[in-house]
């Protein structure tokens, strides 16, 4: 908040910007900050960035070797690596490491060899390809009423959600269910019924015991962007026509 309200113009120390601040996307938060410190950005500043203005741990994800599960990364992603370990961007004899190295280290390595001065929103295409947080996606749903759990860490939420998304540690299944408040406004516990032909005509079926509809990934990789995409595009427009805001 100190370097933010510097930005604006105000001292550090004063609240008057504060509700100016609040009203900003994430997304645009996020550049903000960063471009406060300076021309080179190191991983590790993105990561406490991602952490204190989105709440999302990405060194958690990393550690625990979650999230993103795939046989190899965005073909980008893996170019750069294999020139980062000196080697033909074509050549692959050595993708076994790089699929064996830390989310961390990839983003580290790969953010070196741009000398550390990825833009905000280059920075936030690395992390969707590397972890699977979809940071563009995530800033765009504040005020959608859906609650997402993600990779065992709450990525948006709130008490008034009525549809909350949770998906696997590594991604490869996602459940859509009707939140406690939903159920108290509407006295059922089932999910629209405009929701449910939606989520059918995508492959979804229905958990009597946990009265939620889910995916899994036939290839055991995880779910696609475009099929995430997709199932957030038919929750979000349900809401909308269903439980329009006041």
């Amino acid at each position: 908040m100190k370097v933010l309200r510097a930005s604006l113009g105000v001292d550090k120390h004063s609240t008057a910007k504060d509700d100016v601040i609040s009203n900003m996307k994430k997304v645009d938060v996020m550049d903000k900050y960063l471009a406060t410190l300076g021309k080179k950005v190191k991983g590790n500043e993105v990561r406490k960035a991602v952490k204190e203005i989105f709440g999302i741990d990405l060194h958690l994800i990393s550690k625990e070797d979650i999230g993103t599960t795939v046989s190899a990364y965005d073909p980008a992603v893996m170019e750069t690596l294999r020139l980062y370990l000196k080697l033909d961007k074509n050549d692959t004899n050595r993708d076994t490491d790089i699929m064996n190295m830390s989310k961390n280290d990839v983003m580290d390595s790969y953010s070196k060899m741009y000398e550390h001065k990825l833009s905000g929103k280059d920075l936030r295409v690395l992390i969707n390809h590397i972890y699977g947080v979809n940071l563009d996606g995530i800033s765009s749903l504040e005020h959608a009423r859906l609650s997402i759990n993600s990779k065992g860490q709450w990525i948006v939420k709130s008490d008034l959600d009525l549809i909350i998304l949770t998906s696997s540690r590594d991604d490869v299944e996602v459940f859509v269910a009707p939140t406690d408040y939903y159920v108290e406004i509407t006295g059922s516990t089932y999910l629209p019924d405009s929701l449910i032909e939606k989520l059918s005509s995508m492959g979804f079926t229905y958990d009597k015991t946990t009265n939620s509809y889910y995916y899994v990934n036939p290839i055991g990789e995880s779910i696609p962007d475009a099929f995430k995409g997709q199932t957030i595009g038919a929750i979000v427009g349900t809401l909308a026509t269903e439980f329009p805001p006041n």
